[in-house]
């Protein structure tokens, strides 16, 4: 069996414990914590969230969804390592923490790496393509400056065909090279 792994980062409340519970074949791990401070949701992702999902017969993909803040960055360098795919989330409507996203895309280095990465924007139901434009511009600025080529999508975390997309983005993407 041929084993790889998906990193999916980002900043809290992006959808990244939705994402690996939607994907999963498994009961996904989840390492959800009550919140200290206010970060505008009651639970926060403290630990690696686990899911696994089969690409084919003899493929099959760990889904490791890690904590976006820096102060996790222990299992970041757990995670950072021989991956197939990395995956950033960001959240549509907060202004993004470009400061974090910065520090994200410098520790994971794909471009470096020669890792397949893809942006998705999340709970961007009620956007208008105008602000999508605005932000994946910005996005689009901040990967060009890390030499990095990514697709931008706008996914729903919870809806199992906006995540299996995400999926099949990487899969075109690695069997191109």
């Amino acid at each position: 069996m041929d084993y790889r792994k998906l990193a999916i980062i980002g900043e809290v409340g992006a959808g990244k414990t939705t994402l690996v519970s939607t994907l999963s074949e498994i009961s996904p791990i989840k390492t959800e914590a009550k919140s200290s401070i206010d970060i505008g949701k009651q639970y926060t992702t403290v630990g690696i969230d686990y899911g696994r999902i089969s690409l084919s017969e003899d493929t099959a993909l760990g889904l490791y969804g890690v904590p976006g803040q820096e102060r996790y960055s222990f299992l970041w360098e757990i995670v950072n390592k021989n991956l197939w795919g990395l995956l950033i989330l960001i959240k549509f409507g907060d202004t993004p923490d470009y400061d974090n996203l910065e520090n994200l895309l410098t520790f994971f280095a794909p471009s470096d790496k020669q890792t397949t990465c893809v942006i998705g924007i999340t709970y961007c139901d009620t956007a208008d393509d105008q602000e999508l434009a605005a932000l994946s511009l910005e996005i689009q600025m901040m990967l060009q400056s890390h030499h990095i080529v990514a697709p931008i999508l706008n996914i729903d975390p919870g809806n199992r065909d906006s995540a299996m997309s995400v999926l099949h983005i990487f899969n075109a993407i690695n069997n191109q090279t």
